[in-house]
């Protein structure tokens, strides 16, 4: 196994601003946790500073003329002509670098791509990655451009037919599942908090693609309150079936943290130990995994969350389960993995409800179309 880990200081160099939730130092703090860890230092590893992708990259998925407001935008001051594009929203503000910033993410993403295509790597993690809502001409959702649907689109122009894109983010994927809706070279699954009650709206069981694509695109909504034991059991009910049957050359997976119970921004209540048994599916369904970020807004809790999974994808056990992610005043610290939660019986017989409800229309009308069995 050869794993790539995707690492640059200039991300630290960017700042979307005091009051938004997007912290871009979470990488670096994701960084330090995996070194202090021992993580890093392997044969097999390698940590590679990625540089910026180039404008004709991003044009793959991107319009020309947005891709000219967010390099206009690079100055930092925004003009009214930008709100077309979604920049200088609240979610998607005009910052000094924001297409710097944008490009390194977009370029450390497509790194890892093209040494996987290459077969120089097996594993690469962009924990900078993940951007899984922009458009194709729109900026959404912290999300300026869409480095997901660029590496797919890339994998597919190499030549690979089964693509399994998962991602287990909070808010559903809707720039990526728009960009694939109607291929069946790219299984589209995403678990997610319900569109009913959390940003963009969507995500619903019933979106399912269309022409060639239909049945490729599999949603999984998730009520508030969904604990680990919930989620475990939902992803275990669709993924692993779902995989025997595409037997996907190379899975791309959006990794997002914000499903866990301290993020301030969703309504889910995992923890880290549910996340764990997730990833540890990823990386049993697949000999080559583009791994990337994604969400995730309480900052110790993505720390400790990104480090396991970078573990995990590797097959390696952290060296010392009392360090710190972030050295405290007073000496201590919290350890990698969560104490394990549940959600009171009330609440679970209502979750588990819902859930059952949306795993067995899956089953029932997707399943079929791809040949998997429950």
């Amino acid at each position: 196994m050869r794993s790539i880990y995707l690492h640059s200081p200039r991300f630290d160099n960017f700042d979307f601003g005091s009051s938004h939730p997007f912290k871009s130092y979470r990488a670096r703090l994701v960084y330090e946790t995996c070194q202090r860890y021992g993580l890093l230092a392997h044969p097999w590893i390698s940590v590679i500073e990625p540089e910026p992708a180039r404008d004709e990259t991003a044009l793959t998925f991107h319009t020309a003329d947005y891709l000219d407001s967010l390099k206009a935008a690079n100055s930092g001051f925004p003009d009214f002509m930008m709100a077309c594009y979604g920049l200088g929203s609240g979610d998607n503000p005009v910052f000094k670098g924001v297409y710097d910033l944008a490009m390194l993410m977009l370029g450390a993403t497509m790194q890892g791509a093209e040494l996987i295509s290459r077969d120089r790597a097996d594993i690469a993690l962009n924990i900078n990655g993940g951007l899984h809502h922009a458009k194709p001409a729109y900026a959404e959702g912290f999300c300026y451009v869409n480095d997901i649907a660029v590496a797919i689109h890339f994998f597919l122009d190499q030549g690979y037919e089964r693509i399994l894109y998962v991602d287990i983010d909070a808010h559903h994927g809707n720039g990526v599942q728009d960009a694939f809706y109607a291929s069946d070279k790219v299984l589209f699954l995403s678990l997610h908090q319900s569109g009913d009650t959390i940003y963009p709206g969507t995500g619903f069981e019933h979106e399912m693609g269309t022409g060639d694509g239909y049945g490729y695109t599999v949603n999984l909504p998730l009520p508030q309150y969904t604990d680990d034991e919930a989620y475990v059991k939902a992803f275990t009910a669709v993924y692993p079936p779902l995989v025997e049957a595409f037997r996907p050359q190379i899975v791309v997976a959006q990794i997002g943290l914000d499903t866990l119970k301290r993020d301030p921004l969703t309504n889910l209540r995992c923890t880290n130990n549910g996340y764990r048994e997730v990833i540890s599916m990823i990386k049993a369904s697949c000999p080559k995994i583009l791994a990337l970020g994604g969400g995730g807004y309480s900052i110790p809790d993505v720390v400790r969350g990104w480090t396991i999974a970078w573990a995990v994808l590797n097959g390696l056990e952290p060296q010392d389960d009392s360090a710190t992610t972030e050295p405290a005043q007073d000496g201590t610290g919290e350890k990698l993995l969560d104490e394990p939660y549940r959600i009171s019986p009330g609440l679970k017989d209502a979750v588990n409800r819902f859930i059952d409800a949306k795993i067995a229309f899956i089953h029932s009308t997707v399943f079929p179309v791809l040949g998997a069995h429950p």
